[in-house]
């Protein structure tokens, strides 16, 4: 498995190594959405002492819901994504409500709002499924400026169950 979360801090970048991704186009109410969810390793082997990521060894990131114009994996290739962070949309009943689309989570306990969210599906040069993943987050360190990050990962064809 391929991948790299990285993530823009004014003093320091944090890197993380991805250890399990998955994604899926998924019919749901009458839409094909997009599954996409990523998780990171907890090895902080690369990391310095002094170093934020030492207090947050592990996070993983997670798009649920979000209705896309493909009904496939194979027909992601090529195609870019922009995702908020949740829609307003009203129910069955009537009623206003929050679907969130988007997702950060800190060590199984903190969740995080991710912003600007953008989503790049090509392919690697063995064939495989490639995903660019750019957008903001809260600043969980110090809690001021966003922080951007970039997720890049590799969907092999054995994980996705495709077959040539």
């Amino acid at each position: 498995m391929k991948g790299l979360i990285k993530f823009y801090h004014p003093d320091e970048t944090l890197e993380y190594h991805i250890r399990k991704c998955f994604c899926k186009v998924v019919f749901l109410n009458n839409k094909n959405t997009l599954v996409v969810e990523i998780e990171s390793s907890d090895d902080l082997e690369h990391v310095e002492e002094d170093s934020y990521q030492n207090e947050y060894p592990q996070v993983s990131f997670t798009v649920e819901d979000f209705e896309i114009p493909v009904d496939s994996i194979l027909k992601l290739s090529g195609k870019s994504f922009k995702i908020p962070a949740f829609e307003e949309k009203e129910n069955e009943i009537g009623d206003m409500e929050d679907i969130f689309y988007t997702n950060l989570n800190l060590n199984d306990e903190e969740d995080l709002d991710t912003d600007d969210n953008e989503l790049k599906f090509g392919k690697d040069e063995e064939g495989n499924l490639k995903m660019i993943w750019t957008g903001y987050c809260e600043d969980f360190i110090t809690n001021k400026d966003p922080l951007k990050f970039k997720i890049s990962c590799v969907f092999t064809n054995d994980i996705l169950n495709i077959e040539d």
